[in-house]
């Protein structure tokens, strides 16, 4: 460590520069890394999207990850159920907006709560059921083709979540109406409950709005389920097992670059059965022990002859 980066070395140092210095030295907020990541791909997607006339533009990565009814039948395209998430609607910006809005307000209070990695794996699973409801309701309404694509079901599942943690927090609704936490999931739970409902009402074969309801009420189930049932994810944390082979990996090589224990489990049978002999005479060996003393002999024998 140098001089002047011990304590005793920053007399002078401003407030402001030992406020930075600390930040520095924090992990960084995975929720802020998921916004920049999903605010960066909505931007990709908007500057790669193709011009169909009239001022209409098509995404050039729906096709490939947003999140299609006949995902489920396709295993090579699972990716998807993840993918589809940091897309977001290119007719306006209000969607990943709002989106990204509630993550940073709420995601921030509830990573802080589980830890940086487990809120992402919670974030990701939430996101991985929604696109599955979103799927599954495209085939419950018959509609024949479809697409599932925004954060909304993982953002849902954070602001319940957040709900649970901080019930009596106060949050200005419109910036301006306070409402406790508590009141705000209640009413948003609802809403999606509705919401769905309506959905069966629609004509059948049409997307109706309805599969953003159900994307919503998975991350909500999950959220709560998460919650009440005491769920940690950290089964999913790969580098877990990684380490686990690595270290079973290592034991095996351990066993395979020592010959002379074979050797040393024979020496070890022969005093037993030499002893055996010693105590109930010959005639008590068993056909197994006779072989391992005839075996041990043979490789003295040999041995002396190399020498």
């Amino acid at each position: 460590m140098g001089l002047y980066e011990r304590d005793y070395g920053r007399e002078d140092e401003s407030p402001w520069d030992r406020h930075l210095r600390s930040q520095s030295q924090m992990p960084k907020s995975m929720t802020i890394i998921l916004v920049i990541i999903t605010v960066a791909v909505f931007l990709v997607d908007v500057f790669t999207a193709k011009a169909v006339g009239q001022g209409e533009t098509v995404s050039r990565l729906m096709p490939w990850f947003g999140c299609w009814k006949t995902t489920l039948l396709q295993p090579w395209m699972w990716h998807q159920f993840l993918s589809y998430g940091f897309l977001h609607s290119l007719e306006t910006p209000f969607h990943v907006g709002l989106n990204m809005f509630g993550l940073f307000i709420f995601g921030r209070a509830v990573e802080e709560r589980m830890g940086r990695y487990e809120f992402l794996r919670v974030y990701l699973f939430s996101m991985f059921l929604g696109g599955i409801a979103g799927c599954l309701t495209y085939w419950a309404m018959g509609v024949p083709s479809g697409v599932v694509i925004g954060a909304s079901g993982a953002v849902s599942a954070v602001t319940i979540l957040f709900a649970c943690y901080y019930p009596q927090a106060t949050i200005l609704l419109m910036f301006v109406f306070p409402v406790k936490a508590w009141v705000i999931a209640v009413f948003f739970v609802i809403s999606n409950v509705f919401g769905s409902l309506s959905m069966l009402s629609g004509p059948a074969g049409q997307d109706t709005g309805g599969t953003a309801f159900t994307v919503h009420l998975a991350g909500i189930a999950f959220a709560l389920a998460y919650h009440y049932q005491r769920w940690n994810l950290g089964w999913l944390d790969v580098s877990k097992y990684r380490n686990r082979v690595g270290r079973s990996v290592r034991r095996t090589k351990l066993k395979l670059h020592d010959p002379d224990a074979k050797l040393r489990r024979e020496e070890d049978d022969v005093d037993r059965i030499l002893a055996k002999i010693h105590a109930s005479g010959e005639a008590s060996l068993t056909r197994a022990e006779r072989r391992t003393l005839e075996r041990h002999s043979r490789r003295k024998r040999e041995s002396r002859n190399r020498e």
